[in-house]
């Protein structure tokens, strides 16, 4: 397998799991992704919905453990799909994306921060 690869993904289908050991991202073509995890009872709990040009799936580059959250096309999606390798050539030939994906990256992780904030806020009243 090459180190970027075409994917594609009909409405409805899972691209990834929770808990899958993994170690490539996608950027999205065309479609939208939905990444959530479970809750205490089994439910669906939205973290992010991404579409054309979006990234997602990136924390399995940096850390070598489990996927935090699934990934579930909501339309028809196509997709290129970046190992490891890719993602090291990428950065050595794109500085402004690397510094872009860093960003969004930041980006996400402050608005679960506020969304935990919100549940444990809503949990107490």
């Amino acid at each position: 397998m090459g180190s970027i690869t075409k994917e594609s993904f009909k409405a409805g289908e899972f691209i990834f799991f929770e808990g899958d050991i993994e170690s490539h991202f996608y950027i999205i073509e065309s479609g939208e992704v939905l990444i959530f995890t479970k809750d205490a009872q089994g439910g669906k709990m939205e973290i992010a919905r991404f579409k054309s040009g979006g990234t997602f799936g990136e924390f399995s580059l940096l850390d070598t453990g489990t996927r935090s959250a699934s990934a579930q096309a909501i339309t028809d999606t196509k997709a290129m799909k970046i190992s490891g390798e890719g993602y090291e050539l990428m950065l050595a030939d794109l500085p402004l994306w690397a510094s872009s994906m860093l960003r969004s990256f930041s980006l996400r992780l402050k608005n679960m921060n506020t969304t935990l904030k919100e549940i444990k806020t809503n949990l107490k009243k």
